[in-house]
C-alpha cells in the first residue's frame, strides 16, 4: 500500500518525519477539509486560513500503530539517516490523485535570511505508476545535493527538493496547480520546474498562486536550463585546460546523454566551441531538433551512450547513471554534465567510494553540484530582484562559482592527491551541518 492510500484510509492528508541525530519523530495530520477548492488558493484562503473544521493530529506513538504506513516510514527513516536530512513532509490529496514529498536536507544557510523562503530546490513530477520507494529515493538524493549546490553557489538558502507523484498536469488544471502552490507556500521554499514540469507550469503558478516559483518561460531570466548549461560549459572548459592541457574543445568528442532543457543548450555551446557531438535521447523529436540546430552529429542508443569512446562524457538526463557497473565500462577522459546526482549513491560515503572508482579509471570527475548551480542562482536572482533581475548581475557570479570554483577544486585535489569530489565536500560541509 502506498502512502497516499494509507493516509487516505485514515482520513489523513499529511505525514511528517523529523530526524534528531539518530532518533525519528513521526506525526500525521488532517490539515484540510475534503471540500476545499484549491483553485482559489491565495485568493479566498491561504496557508494560515486553510479550511479545516475537523482537524486531526496523531503523535509518533499513534502513527506507528498504523501498519499500512510502516513500510513507508521505514524507507523514509533510512533515507533521512543515510543522507543526514532534517525532515520530510508528505502531503496527499486523494481526490486530485496527487502526492507531494518535500525533503528538507538542511535549512542552516537560510535561517534568518530575511525571506519567506529559507530553502531552495526544484519540483519534479513522477508518474502515479512509478514505484513510490524509487520516487522518494530520488527526492532524498536531490534534496541532499541541493544543500551542497546552494552552499557552493554562496546562496543564503538551505537545500530541499519536492517530488510530485501524479498524472500529467494541464496548464489550466487550477485545482492541482493550486494544491502544488499550497505545498510550496507551506514548505517555505523557493522552487522552479524540473523533469515532469515545464517552464510554462512555473508561469501558470506564478501568475495565479505563488511568487515562490521562478524559472518560467515568461520570467525575466527565462527557463533556468539555459544558465545551467552555460555554467556547466564554463566548468568543462576549465577542467579541459587542466586535465587535457587546453580549454580549446575543437575536434574533441563530447558524448551528451539527454537533449532536454539543459542538454540541448549545452550541446549548442559545445558545438559552437568546435566539439564533435555524439548524442542520445529516447525522444525522436529531440534528435531531429538537434540535427536541425547543429548539423553533423552522431546518434547512439541511450543504452550505450555511457560507454562511448570520447574526451568528455556529459550526463544531462536522470541522475544515478554512474553505477559501479557503468564506471567499469567508461571510455572517456572527463565526466562533466548537468544532471543531478550522477553518482548512484544515497550518502556522501557512497559517493566518495564511487568517485574513487572513477579516479582509478583515470577519468576526471567532480561532484556535479559544484558546477550545475547556475539554475538555482538564476532562480534566486529573479526571486530577490523581481523585474530588475538581469543576466549581467548573474554572469560574474557564474564565472566565480562554476569556472573559478572548478579550477580551485581541481588544483587542490591534485595538490592533495584526493578526488575533486572529496575536496568539494570539505569545502561546504562545515557550513551545512551543525550536528
Amino acid at each position: 500500500m502506498t502512502a497516499i492510500e494509507a493516509l487516505s484510509t485514515h482520513g489523513l492528508t499529511e505525514l511528517v518525519v523529523k530526524r534528531d541525530q539518530d532518533h525519528f519523530v513521526a506525526t500525521a495530520r488532517r490539515t484540510f477539509d475534503d471540500g476545499v477548492d484549491f483553485a482559489t488558493f491565495n485568493r479566498d484562503f491561504d496557508t494560515d486560513s486553510l479550511p479545516n473544521p475537523a482537524p486531526v493530529v496523531l503523535d509518533d506513538a499513534r502513527v506507528r500503530t498504523l501498519d499500512a504506513l510502516a513500510p513507508t516510514l521505514d524507507h523514509l527513516e533510512s533515507l533521512l539517516a543515510a543522507g543526514r536530512h532534517q525532515m520530510v513532509v508528505m502531503k496527499v490529496h486523494a481526490a486530485l490523485g496527487i502526492t507531494t514529498a518535500l525533503f528538507v536536507h538542511s535549512s542552516t544557510l537560510g535561517r534568518n535570511n530575511g525571506l519567506h523562503a529559507i530553502r531552495a530546490g526544484g519540483f519534479r513530477r513522477h508518474e502515479l505508476a512509478e514505484d513510490e520507494r524509487d520516487v522518494l529515493t530520488d527526492g532524498a538524493n536531490l534534496s541532499r545535493a541541493m544543500s551542497y549546490k546552494n552552499a557552493a553557489a554562496d546562496l543564503p538558502m538551505g537545500g530541499c527538493k519536492m517530488t510530485v507523484q501524479a498524472d500529467s498536469i494541464a496548464l489550466d488544471d487550477a485545482a492541482r496547480l493550486g494544491f502544488l502552490a499550497y505545498t510550496i507556500e507551506s514548505g517555505r521554499f523557493l522552487t522552479g520546474p524540473d523533469m515532469g514540469f515545464l517552464p510554462d507550469h512555473a508561469d501558470a503558478m506564478r501568475a495565479r498562486y505563488t511568487r515562490h516559483v521562478t524559472g518560467g518561460a515568461r520570467g525575466v531570466l527565462g527557463p533556468t536550463g539555459t544558465p545551467t548549461a552555460f555554467g556547466t560549459f564554463l566548468a568543462i572548459k576549465e577542467a579541459a585546460a587542466i586535465h587535457l592541457g587546453s580549454e580549446d574543445l575543437s575536434g574533441k568528442v563530447v558524448a551528451i546523454q539527454g537533449l532536454g532543457a539543459v542538454g540541448f543548450p549545452l550541446a549548442r555551446h559545445l558545438a559552437e566551441a568546435g566539439a564533435r557531438l555524439v548524442v542520445s535521447d529516447p525522444r525522436e523529436a529531440a534528435l531531429i531538433r538537434a540535427h536541425e540546430a547543429f548539423g553533423t552529429l552522431e546518434v547512439v542508443a541511450p543504452e550505450v551512450i555511457l560507454q562511448t569512446k570520447c574526451s568528455i562524457l556529459a550526463p544531462c538526463a536522470f541522475g544515478g547513471v554512474l553505477t559501479k557497473e557503468a564506471i567499469e565500462q567508461l571510455d572517456c577522459e572527463m565526466i562533466y554534465g548537468s544532471a543531478n546526482n550522477q553518482l548512484a549513491a544515497v550518502s556522501k560515503e557512497g559517493e566518495l567510494e564511487l568517485a574513487e572508482m572513477v579516479a582509478k579509471r583515470g577519468v576526471l570527475f567532480q561532484a556535479d553540484w559544484t558546477h550545475n548551480t547556475a539554475g538555482v542562482m538564476a532562480g534566486f536572482e529573479e526571486y530577490v530582484r523581481g523585474d530588475e533581475a538581469r543576466m549581467s548581475h548573474l554572469e560574474p557570479r557564474l564565472e566565480r562559482v562554476c569556472r573559478d570554483g572548478t579550477r580551485r577544486i581541481l588544483e587542490r585535489a591534485r595538490a592533495e592527491g584526493r578526488t575533486p569530489t572529496a575536496v568539494a565536500y570539505d569545502e561546504v560541509e562545515a557550513r551545512i551541518y551543525r550536528d
